[in-house]
Order: C-alpha cells, then sequence, then structure tokens
C-alpha cells in the first residue's frame, strides 16, 4: 500500500466510514508488572540456529492521537550464543518525527559509574505521506546495555510503584530523543532471560518458519567470534549492505579487533561479503595467524579495522 493511499484511507477511518468506532485504550505503563513483560516476552531459538533472541516488544505501545499513532516504541532484547552462553544486551527505539532526516547515532545514560555514551546502531528507518505533504521519518535504532546495569534497576522494583529509566539519544542533526524503560519491564525481561537457561532444549519455543529467511547464525570456522545477520542496502545508502554484527564474544579476534554490536561488515580480507555465507567461506580461506582487513560501517560512518587471528 502506498503513502497517497494509506492516507487517504487513514482520513475514511477518522471522519468517514470509522467515524464513531471506539478503540480500547493502551493500559497505563506503570500499571503493567515483570509478570506481564515475561508473559509477553517472545523467545525465539530453532535448535539449528547458532543463537536464540528474547524480546520484550509484545509488551507494550502507547497509541496517541485520533489515528492512533506509535510516535515512539522501545523493547529489549537478548541475543544469547547457545555455544558459549555470551549474550549481548540492547535496548530498541523506534522514533517517528516530522522535518528532516535526523540520523540518531549515539544514546546517554547514567551508569552505575556514571554518565556513559554508547553508540546507536541504526537497524532500519522509513519515509511515509511525502508525496501527499510533510514527510514522516521512523528511525530504527538499538544500543547496547550491560547485563550488570539492568539487573541494579530490576532490583529497585518495588510491587506497585514501578519507576522509569531514562536514557537519551543524541541525533547528527536535530533534537535529541528521551526515552525510557519500566522497571517493571527490565525485571520481566531478565526473569524471562532467566527462565531460558534453566529451560530444557526440548521445551524452548521454535522460531516460527517464516522468520527464517533472516535467521540468525554464528560465524566463522577461525572463530571470529561474532553473529551477524545479513542487511540489504537501502537507495538513500547503496553501498550500505553487509552483515550486521548482533553479538560479539568477550576475549573474541573480533572484539580485540574493536568491532562492536550494530557494526556491518561489508569487506573481508579484500573481498565484499553481503551474506553469512560469503563471511563463512572467506573465513575458511584465511590461515592460522593471518592478519585479516575488515571494512566496515559504524553507523554512516566507514571505518577499517585489521583482525589477527
Amino acid at each position: 500500500m502506498d503513502s497517497q493511499l494509506r492516507a487517504a484511507l487513514a482520513a475514511f477511518i477518522v471522519f468517514g466510514g470509522g467515524a464513531g468506532a471506539a478503540h480500547a485504550k493502551d493500559p497505563p505503563l506503570l500499571s503493567l508488572t515483570p509478570e506481564h513483560f515475561r508473559d509477553a516476552a517472545t523467545v525465539m531459538d530453532d535448535p539449528r540456529d547458532a543463537v536464540a533472541t528474547i524480546s520484550t516488544e509484545n509488551g507494550y505501545v502507547e497509541h496517541t492521537g485520533p489515528l492512533r499513532m506509535v510516535w515512539h516504541d522501545e523493547f529489549l532484547s537478548a541475543v544469547i550464543d547457545k555455544k558459549t552462553g555470551g549474550k549481548s544486551l540492547q535496548v530498541h527505539e523506534a522514533i517517528t518525527y516530522s522535518g528532516p532526516w535526523r540520523f540518531y547515532q549515539a544514546a546517554n545514560y547514567q551508569g552505575p559509574e556514571g554518565p556513559r555514551r554508547v553508540p546507536a546502531a541504526q537497524i532500519g528507518k522509513e519515509a511515509v505521506n511525502c508525496p501527499v505533504g510533510d514527510c514522516t521519518y521512523t528511525e530504527h535504532v538499538a544500543f547496547t546495555v550491560d547485563e550488570d546495569l539492568l539487573r541494579g534497576l530490576a532490583a529497585g522494583y518495588v510491587p506497585g510503584k514501578p519507576a522509569i529509566w531514562r536514557y537519551k539519544i543524541a541525533a547528527r542533526s536535530g533534537p535529541e530523543f528521551s526515552g525510557g524503560l519500566s522497571n517493571a519491564e527490565i525485571a520481566g525481561f531478565l526473569a524471562r532471560l532467566d527462565a531460558y537457561r534453566n529451560e530444557p532444549p526440548a521445551e524452548r519455543p521454535i522460531e516460527p518458519p517464516a522468520a527464517k529467511a533472516n535467521a540468525i547464525v554464528a560465524l566463522g570456522k577461525l572463530d571470529l567470534g561474532i553473529a551477524g545477520i545479513s542487511v540489504p542496502a537501502s537507495g538513500e545508502h547503496p553501498n550500505r549492505a553487509g552483515i550486521l554484527i548482533i553479538a560479539v564474544n568477550g576475549g573474541s579476534v573480533a572484539q580485540k579487533s574493536g568491532l562492536i554490536v550494530g557494526d556491518i561488515l561489508y569487506e573481508f580480507n579484500g573481498r565484499p561479503v553481503k551474506s553469512v555465507a560469503e563471511l563463512q567461506a572467506e573465513l575458511a580461506a584465511c590461515g592460522a595467524n593471518a592478519a585479516v582487513p575488515i571494512k566496515l560501517y559504524r553507523g554512516l560512518d566507514p571505518m577499517a579495522v585489521s583482525a589477527q587471528f
């Protein structure tokens, strides 16, 4: 459905055929308990894959205005390496706005030892309504967060008195975004993560077949030490395609080379890699003790590093 048709359909619903229709109100965020977020969390785990993912994306969303727009949506995710037990925890944020592109690129929050600033990786972006007026943009970004910090926030949850953990996401141009997560959501997320660790593999949910096109797999014969998924280029950035890094194992070649979650790896040892299979083939062709040049995008900026095996 194109943007003009979406706009016309929205107008019909609000001012025409849908007039008077009632919508159920979203429950207040602070009314939701850790048990709600624990039970609403999704687990994607196929025995054939090397990693599993847990997400609170379905736990809460806020609709506003007569069109019941979602102007922002935040949730937590965990990517778990099933072989090593290593994991990457992230905050995901979808930010919708009008005006020029902002390109959110860094998150700021208060950690146990003081203020922290971490890169925010752009997962995706969309523009709608441009042919019929001002564009409405949505940016999907994610940034990593330490498990110790989340556990400290969860420990502060008081039944009936949840609190919001605040953070800000800085843009390349334009205003920063102020977001937050309920410590009830954080506590429920960690409860589901802990329950996953204790579940027998046979009882874990299996990822729906429809999601297998973007299956997350572990990479490397020489043990580069990352997990990732293939991501396509966009019309605005036709060269920004490759493998989105979603987990970096502690002490791995990747970590020592400076690779971080959110990087898009697009060239390995002088050859372009746009899929997991291509990277696996290049890794298999490398000799032991090789020093391999890697090219990647960090946000929208190209970078070069060297991996020493």
